[in-house]
């Protein structure tokens, strides 16, 4: 199946289809339910990211095979604080989801590969993400370590 499918930086036309991905993710790790946010949401989105994207800022990238979008993973460079007042790059990763039927063939190694090597080109001193228990593993074997961060949650 890998031999068919292509790789990509995506274009301002594919951002409505990564954040189908994106709220996919969240809903399928149970954090977050599409119906959480305003029901604009998604036009915010894509303008975010446009902007951020155009700036030189974020990179979404993209698997597909014959035209159709089977997976993503989304990098940006951190803004505001601390990245502002520390004066460092920091880079977040984001978004990364395969269609359930094209797991396990390492489409999520290679969509992450491309994102850290994005941010790499931009300087970063540390990248983040935050992993799903099934994406922790292709973290780790990427280089990936947990770290002392916690949340609350209301």
């Amino acid at each position: 199946m890998q031999s068919t499918i292509a790789f990509r930086t995506a274009q301002v036309e594919d951002l409505p289809a990564a954040a189908s991905f994106w709220i996919a993710m969240y809903e399928e790790a149970g954090i977050l339910r599409e119906s959480d946010f305003t029901p604009d949401w998604r036009a915010r989105f894509v303008e975010y990211f446009s902007q951020r994207i155009a700036g030189g800022e974020a990179q979404y990238f993209i698997a597909y095979q014959h035209a159709r979008i089977v997976g993503t993973a989304g990098a940006m460079l951190a803004d505001g604080y601390p990245a502002i007042v520390h004066g460092l790059r920091f880079g977040y990763i984001f978004g990364v989801y395969v269609r359930p039927a094209y797991r396990g063939c390492g489409l999520a190694t290679s969509l992450t590969r491309e994102a850290i090597a994005f941010l790499k080109s931009k300087n970063c001193r540390r990248i983040r993400l935050h992993a799903s228990a099934a994406g922790r593993p292709i973290y780790e074997r990427l280089g990936f370590v947990p770290t002392n961060e916690m949340q609350l949650t209301h």
